[in-house]
């Protein structure tokens, strides 16, 4: 079995990288989430912020600009504008 791999990159950064266990997406159209094994996908993303837990349940928040997302046999990029700080507790938000 294949992990979902997730790299979420911004123009000046690599902010993470490794395997997830769920992502969920602020798109276009509405939140949406990848798990491992998802169908190939692209789409957009507006303001808001992606929710990322990892394998062991550790939960984390990027805040998003806008960008773009792509997933595709089990790899997953986040290509996306963010804002000064790296990373939001769920207690910040």
């Amino acid at each position: 079995m294949m992990d979902l791999y997730l790299e979420v990159v911004t123009p000046e950064e690599i902010l993470f990288e490794g395997p997830v266990g769920m992502v969920e997406v602020p798109g276009t159209t509405g939140r949406f989430t990848i798990l491992r094994d998802h169908a190939p996908i692209i789409s957009t993303l507006i303001e808001g912020n992606i929710r990322i837990i990892s394998k062991d349940g550790v939960e984390r928040f990027f805040p998003c600009r806008k960008g773009v997302v792509e997933c595709k046999d089990n790899h997953m990029t986040v290509l996306m504008e963010h804002p000064p700080q790296v990373s939001v507790k769920p207690e910040d938000l």
